[in-house]
């Protein structure tokens, strides 16, 4: 699995699809890993999914972890597949007033601490600019 962050609209999905092989699948909100048949899988604005989550406090991270083990059996089904996940860094800056947005922000560094530590390849995308990490 590699990991790519950095900030809103600084070209992140761009410099995964100029940098990898054409045979991939973006997976739509919908769609569950199981049914790509790609050797590799992009996951766009994880950020956004983890946010959904959030609507059932006391399970966000039971749901997380349940859809982080889909990712993962799908990647280590076949030895060709490769997974990609994309995250926007939305841990910096200003912290939130809402509650919710809060406990967004920091369930989101959590996350990215784990796919961080878990990644064999880590990329800070900056304005266009990839940045290897690990």
């Amino acid at each position: 699995m590699d990991f790519v962050t950095g900030g809103a609209y600084n070209g992140k999905l761009d410099w995964v699809i100029e940098n990898y092989d054409s045979d991939y699948t973006i997976l739509k909100d919908d769609q569950q890993p199981e049914s790509v048949d790609t050797p590799r899988l992009i996951i766009d604005k994880l950020e956004d999914r983890i946010y959904n989550y959030l609507s059932d406090q006391d399970e966000e991270t039971e749901k997380w972890q349940k859809y982080y083990r889909s990712l993962m059996k799908w990647e280590q089904t076949f030895t060709s597949r490769q997974l990609v996940i994309i995250g926007t860094d939305i841990t910096g800056g200003i912290v939130p007033m809402d509650k919710q947005n809060r406990l967004w922000r920091d369930m989101t560094g959590f996350i990215y601490q784990q796919l961080t530590k878990d990644a064999q390849r880590v990329f800070r995308v900056w304005f266009g600019i990839p940045q290897q990490l690990k």
